[in-house]
């Protein structure tokens, strides 16, 4: 190591030595609901035997076309069910900790990844248990390998607008079958991961039309769709790959086709409908919440994007800012030593809101998975516990959250990029892979621009029984809901919030007061369009989107802020003190930015103060930010990143990444010389 490299290490060897808190113990945190250092210790464990393991090599991956991108990941797929019986990882339940920390121990994504994501979990809610016995364990061993076959070539989370059709029909003998097509163009189902080449099964979710020919609504139907020992095509069907997208390359996003396909009455899932063998439809289990349970899978989705957010931008984050802690550019005071970039407070400014953002949405992502994680299970057992106004404020919360935090994140991560100069641009940096593969996020399950009304047709359903309803009904139908805070504060629009925004309890307050004053904006303006002007409802709502749009940002902001602040309590002392000025940050660059919505709420010079807050609390982040990106805990390996090694040697890094390039292989580029672009004309001289 010559004295340049040296110079890179010691700037991270300072940054981590002039630090007073132990990334371990937010790892730790990080890791599980508590403080055990266990479960660290088996996440390692983990990803040292992916690490190790020569299949999983991700070195070469920027010089592999797509056809080999997808051979090497199908290879990683196999491996990884070995590694996954080896080390004793249940593969069941996507959500167990063991098998998060598998799956991203790879670093890259496999063709089988929305088996596990989507699929496995659809059976595992949506089947009766004697369906379950038969599917489950083929499901696990991958003798199945399924597909969640929703969205449409003219369709996507419209859900009832989707064309696909299974038909009832009965032999006259006792024996029923269900006939699927997809009649139109536009019913094509289209971009199913794992559907164009990998899955062998698809979970398709298709308009059910009874015995009676009564279209009884959107239902999942389990179809073979290729031989389970040749992988051919089964007849009915056509299906194949979408073709190359942005990112995400390794993942075969498909179309199908199906053209009288028959499967068995059973195939239907079966928990809570059934269709006898005469066609007749009735359904199971009890409470009305269960007539939003075909929804279920997407909400696990939206739940696992918010925590992924969380993930990912914190990749980006950890590269941005060990390369700022390395990176010197411009010279001090004196004119003799160049400046670390991380040192100017507008990289500080635009970096440190991302840190916080990562520690907010992974938390919080965590607690969003957790409540409907607990929905689920008693809606399963049928406990009758869970009220319909509960799925859908939890529908409203996923969907708030999910368009917020996905929309953050990819942005984030751009900005990070653009935060590392020129070298950001370089796939080397290990932006380019990770900022394309993330971009699908804000439009898979759910746009990010309609999401917004799902969110207000419950907050406005809440503001009607706030405004109208008595005290005993609206307690009786939103208590212990996420926006039940709103109830208060839509009774109490017309006050402000006294005092400053010191404390957390400050903060959450004047967020909630935020949020209650747009939500009964939009109210009075619904009302208005259609009461005064005599608009239809439908022209109001349209003219009413953009506001839908703030208002539901709003509400995500209180529940990420919410369980930010229930977070802090996690962390020992030392580390819950920079935990709690992240948090601060996070809100007041918030405040910052949206400084027109608490005119009113707030007092004037309270505004006004929030920038020289916000300067100071990055002055307090600034001594400790090589740590608390440390505490994400990310190897080399994950990163794929020159500019965002643990060592602080970049330099050599991009070189070496620079002269593997396959352009490099030849000296000279026969290409060039053979055509006679170059020289050849200069050599006649």
């Amino acid at each position: 190591m010559n004295a340049l490299q040296r110079d890179f290490t010691k700037r991270l060897y300072f940054e981590r030595s002039r630090s007073p808190i132990n990334p371990l113990k937010i790892t730790n945190v990080l890791d599980g609901d508590g403080r055990d250092p266990k479960r660290t210790e088996r996440r390692r464990e983990i990803e040292r035997a992916v690490r190790m393991d020569r299949v999983f090599s991700n070195e070469n991956n920027a010089n592999l076309n797509r056809v080999e991108r997808h051979t090497n990941a199908l290879a990683k797929h196999l491996r990884l069910m070995d590694l996954a019986a080896k080390l004793n990882v249940d593969m069941s339940d996507c959500t167990l900790p063991d098998f998060v920390s598998l799956i991203s121990a790879t670093a890259d994504d496999m063709p089988s990844l929305l088996h596990w994501g989507m699929f496995v979990p659809s059976c595992k809610t949506l089947l009766s248990d004697e369906q379950q016995k038969y599917w489950l364990p083929r499901c696990h061993d991958c003798r199945v390998v399924g597909c969640y076959a929703q969205t449409e070539l003219g369709h996507g989370s419209n859900v009832r607008a989707l064309e696909t059709e299974a038909r009832f029909e009965s032999d006259g003998k006792g024996g029923a079958e269900w006939i699927l097509n997809t009649p139109t163009l536009t019913s094509t189902k289209f971009w199913p991961g794992s559907l164009g080449k990998t899955a062998n099964t698809a979970m398709v979710i298709a308009r059910l039309i009874d015995g009676e020919g009564v279209d009884r609504g959107v239902h999942n139907f389990i179809v073979p769709i290729r031989d389970y020992v040749t992988h051919l095509p089964l007849p009915g069907i056509t299906v194949g790959d979408i073709g190359s997208k942005i990112g995400y390359n390794t993942m075969d996003n498909g179309f199908l086709k199906l053209e009288n396909v028959r499967v068995p009455l059973d195939n239907m899932a079966m928990r809570f409908v059934k269709v006898d063998g005469d066609g007749r439809y009735s359904k199971r289990g009890g409470g009305s919440a269960t007539q939003k349970i075909a929804y279920l899978t997407m909400m696990q989705v939206r739940a696992q994007i918010v925590g992924m957010a969380g993930l990912n931008l914190a990749m980006a984050t950890t590269i941005a800012v060990r390369y700022s802690a390395v990176r010197v550019q411009g010279y001090d005071a004196k004119g003799k030593k160049e400046v670390q970039i991380l040192n100017y407070v507008q990289q500080q400014h635009r970096l440190f809101g991302h840190l916080a953002s990562s520690y907010c949405f992974w938390i919080g992502g965590r607690a969003i998975l957790k409540r409907l994680k607990e929905t689920e299970r008693e809606l399963v057992e049928g406990s009758g516990k869970v009220r319909k106004g509960d799925m859908g404020d939890l529908h409203a919360s996923l969907s708030a959250l999910k368009a917020y935090c996905s929309g953050a994140a990819a942005d984030g991560i751009e900005d990070c990029r653009k935060a590392c100069g020129g070298h950001g641009y370089l796939v080397a940096s290990g932006f380019p892979e990770l900022l394309t593969t993330y971009l699908q996020n804000p439009t898979v399950e759910g746009d990010n621009h309609m999401l917004p009304q799902q969110v207000c047709k419950v907050l406005l359903k809440l503001l009607r029984s706030a405004v109208e309803g008595g005290e005993g009904a609206v307690e009786k139908d939103w208590r212990g809901c996420d926006c039940y805070y709103l109830v208060g504060e839509v009774r109490e629009e017309e006050g402000g919030v006294e005092g400053g925004v010191e404390g957390m309890e400050g903060l959450l307050r004047l967020f909630k007061a935020r949020a209650g004053r747009l939500l009964v904006r939009l109210g009075e303006r619904l009302e208005q369009l259609v009461g005064e002007e005599g608009m239809d409802m439908a022209e109001a709502w349209n003219l009413c989107l953009v506001e839908m749009a703030r208002l539901s940002k709003a509400h995500a902001v209180v529940l990420l802020l919410k369980h930010f602040v229930q977070g802090l309590e996690l962390f020992e002392a030392a580390e819950r003190r920079i935990m709690e000025v992240l948090c601060r940050l996070w809100a007041l660059q918030i405040v910052e930015r949206d400084a027109g919505d608490f005119v009113g709420v707030v007092g004037e010079d309270v505004i006004e103060g929030v920038r020289d807050n916000v300067v100071r609390l990055l002055g307090e982040v600034r001594k400790s930010a090589v740590v608390l990106v440390d505490a994400f805990d990310f190897t080399d390996f994950r990163l794929k990143s020159a500019l965002g090694r643990f060592d602080g040697n970049v330099y050599p890094d991009i070189m070496k990444a620079a002269m593997k390039d396959t352009m490099n292989e030849k000296e000279v580029w026969e290409p060039v010389v053979v055509k006679g672009h170059i020289g050849v004309r200069g050599a006649k001289l």
